[in-house]
């Protein structure tokens, strides 16, 4: 069977990471502490990031997704009513905001973050083809990774992709070989 997709190599380690996390929002929690912190430190970064938002009356949350080039915070749940059980993910609004992402990324960066590499791309949709093109342009991508996820990741990046675990110390670590700094993530709960 072919590899699907196979990660480059640079002098300083692997280009490409995942952030192995439980599915929660302490995942999510994490991957914008790194992006919020290497924003503060003048680094280019692309990507995006989630924030769940819970609604009076709604056992589930809004999911909303910044692009953290442009800072736009961008919806992509919709409101199905109180008793559906269908996928809320508003597939329009997941694909303009991959259209926003790839565009950054033809703009030039020093790395991207994504919040998580999901159902949509293990099916090879959503950011999927935007982590090939930012690899391809030789620029780092960090990703969150549901554990569930973990084989389709490995299939998708060709074993070449780093699994970190939701530490800063394993994240601080990736982030000084790949982009040869200095950076002090606080622990993040």
């Amino acid at each position: 069977m072919a590899v699907d997709y196979s990660a480059k190599r640079v002098a300083s380690g692997v280009l490409l990471a995942a952030i192995l996390h439980a599915g929660d929002q302490k995942g999510d929690r994490l991957i914008s502490a790194i992006a919020d912190n290497l924003k503060s430190q003048g680094y280019c970064v692309g990507g995006v990031v989630q924030t769940n938002i819970m609604q009076p009356g709604q056992c589930r949350c809004d999911m909303v997704l910044e692009e953290l080039t442009t800072g736009q915070a961008i919806p992509i749940s919709q409101n199905l009513g109180s008793h559906s059980r269908s996928c809320r993910l508003d597939s329009a609004a997941l694909e303009h905001i991959v259209g926003l992402v790839e565009t950054s990324i033809h703009n030039g960066l020093d790395i991207l973050i994504l919040n998580k590499f999901g159902k949509q791309e293990v099916e090879g949709k959503g950011l999927r083809n935007a982590i090939a093109i930012a690899v391809d342009a030789n620029i780092p991508v960090a990703v969150g990774l549901n554990r569930a996820n973990v084989e389709a990741w490995n299939k998708f990046s060709g074993g070449e992709g780093q699994l970190l675990q939701a530490s800063t110390t394993d994240v601080e670590h990736w982030l000084r070989c790949t982009l040869q700094m200095d950076l002090n993530l606080q622990q993040v709960t």
